[in-house]
């Protein structure tokens, strides 16, 4: 969890500020506002310093449902994704761990990210809808993967 941690803490002064959230994530392919930014950064700054320590972005990593962190290191760049990051990015969204992405599931790690598409129901059907090759109603983890490749953050505002 601390090599996470680092990698969001770009200047390693120990605090993620709304910017280097916001950088890291659109790194990961999640697009977020800077409206959004401050909101996750409010959701979480229990001591009012407007930066998110180590304490503070466990405590995030939890809202957002993603895969252990602590477990394995999830290496996070600029680079693209490799099959582990890829996989752990699949599972953030993927709570139940059924190997498939629904609109509930969608809904839910949006509206815990403070992203308003995660309450409009339609937004997420369209999200999916622009993801889902076989027409089931859900992204896979092929569906997932194909779309990461093609540039998924250019598709939806938070793959």
């Amino acid at each position: 969890m601390a090599s996470v941690f680092a990698t969001f803490d770009k200047n390693g002064d120990g605090f993620i500020t709304k910017q280097e959230l916001k950088e890291s994530l659109k790194n990961i392919r999640i697009s977020v506002t800077e409206a959004e930014a401050e909101e996750m950064v409010a959701k979480v700054d229990s001591n009012g310093d407007g930066l998110i320590d180590f304490e503070e972005f466990k405590i995030l990593c939890r809202t957002m449902g993603g895969a252990d962190l602590e477990a394995e290191e999830i290496k996070i760049d600029s680079g693209g994704f490799g099959g582990d990051e890829l996989r752990d990015a699949f599972e953030v969204f993927d709570r139940d761990r059924d190997g498939l992405i629904t609109v509930e599931e969608l809904g839910s790690v949006l509206s815990s990210l403070g992203l308003k598409e995660g309450k409009r129901m339609e937004d997420c059907k369209e999200m999916i809808r622009k993801v889902d090759a076989d027409g089931d109603g859900m992204v896979n983890f092929d569906e997932f993967r194909t779309m990461m490749r093609n540039g998924g953050g250019k598709l939806l505002p938070v793959f």
